[in-house]
């Protein structure tokens, strides 16, 4: 599988507050599967929490990106940085397991260090 750019729309439009493109990069049953705390998500409930994380972190960006293609869609490993409102960086390490069906992602199971704040 070579079709990784869903997962850069995503990222752009979690950048950028626009949680509707990021939202529209998954199918309608899509699953989200967070690591750290053992929950399934739909791609509508995962939208709900991107718009607080938006709120609540002016500004957000992408850094040391690193992909891998897997015969049903990716790993992607990065830092996810957020500055909060009182100006210290978060950052985060997430590795991404993604499956892809017809140019969209149907699976997300996100590992992410919470703790890391540096």
């Amino acid at each position: 599988m070579t079709d990784t750019n869903i997962i850069d729309r995503m990222y752009t439009g979690l950048v950028s507050g626009d949680v509707e493109a990021a939202r529209d990069c998954y199918t309608p049953d899509a699953v989200i599967w967070h690591g750290f705390d053992r929950i399934t998500m739909t791609r509508d409930a995962a939208a709900e929490s991107w718009t607080a994380m938006c709120a609540q972190f002016p500004e957000r960006r992408l850094s040391d990106v690193r992909r891998q293609p897997t015969p049903t869609g990716f790993v992607q490993q990065h830092v996810w940085q957020m500055l909060t409102k009182e100006g210290k960086w978060m950052n985060w390490p997430v590795c991404l397991v993604v499956e892809v069906r017809d140019g969209l992602m149907i699976r997300l199971d996100e590992y992410l260090d919470r703790a890391a704040w540096y």
